[in-house]
C-alpha cells in the first residue's frame, strides 16, 4: 500500500502530538521533516513537597451499608462539612467508600462525594488511599484527592492534587486536607 506524501506528513503530525514532540515549525510540520527542539537542561529534584491548608473535611457514615461482599465493605457518606481558607460547605448525600480489607491491619480507600459549598456550587471529590492501625502505633491514614466542577469559581480545583491526612473525630470521619504546589 502506498501512502501519498501528504497522508505521510499528516500522520507524522499525529505521532509527534500524541508522543508530546514539541519544537517543530510550522514550515517543518507540514512538510513532515525538522527535528525536536533540543532537550532542555534537566532540573534538580525538589527537596521536599510543598503545600497550603486546603480545608478539614469531615465526613459523616451512615454505618457498615452493604456490609462486607468478601474483603470488600461498602460504607455510604451521608453527610459531613467541609471548611478552608477557600472553600467551605456540605458534603451531600449519596457518597460512599467502597473499601478493600487486604490483612487485619490495612484497608484500602476508595471514597467518592459531592461537596456543596456555600455559594451553592457543586464539586464532586473522589479519593484513594490507605488506613493502616498498626498493633501499639498510631494509626496512619493517607489519601490523594481530586476534584472535579464545572463553577467557574472553583475552577482551579480541577488542576490540583490534594493530599488528606486522617485524624480522629469520635463518629465521624476527619481529614485535615492540603493542596500540594
Amino acid at each position: 500500500m502506498k501512502i501519498s506524501r501528504r497522508e505521510l506528513t499528516r500522520r507524522a503530525a499525529f505521532a509527534a502530538a500524541a508522543f508530546g514532540v514539541t519544537g517543530l515549525s510550522a514550515d517543518a510540520q507540514q512538510r513532515g521533516q525538522g527535528a525536536a527542539a533540543p532537550t532542555p537542561a534537566p532540573l534538580p529534584p525538589p527537596d521536599a513537597l510543598k503545600s497550603e491548608m486546603l480545608m478539614d473535611l469531615i465526613l459523616e457514615t451512615g454505618g457498615p451499608g452493604g456490609g462486607a461482599v468478601g474483603s470488600r465493605q461498602i460504607v455510604p457518606v451521608i453527610g459531613g462539612t467541609f471548611e478552608g481558607p477557600k472553600l467551605r460547605g456540605k458534603v451531600l448525600p449519596p457518597g460512599g467508600d467502597w473499601l478493600v480489607r487486604t490483612s487485619e491491619t490495612v484497608r484500602v480507600l476508595d471514597v467518592r462525594t459531592l461537596l456543596l459549598t456555600d455559594d451553592d456550587q457543586r464539586i464532586y471529590l473522589s479519593y484513594r488511599g490507605v488506613l493502616y492501625t498498626p498493633a501499639g502505633a498510631p494509626r496512619y491514614q493517607r489519601v490523594g484527592m481530586l476534584f472535579e466542577t464545572a463553577s467557574e469559581k472553583y475552577g482551579w480545583l480541577n488542576q490540583i492534587i490534594a493530599v488528606g491526612v486522617g485524624y480522629t473525630v469520635p463518629q465521624r470521619v476527619p481529614y485535615r486536607v492540603f493542596q500540594i504546589l
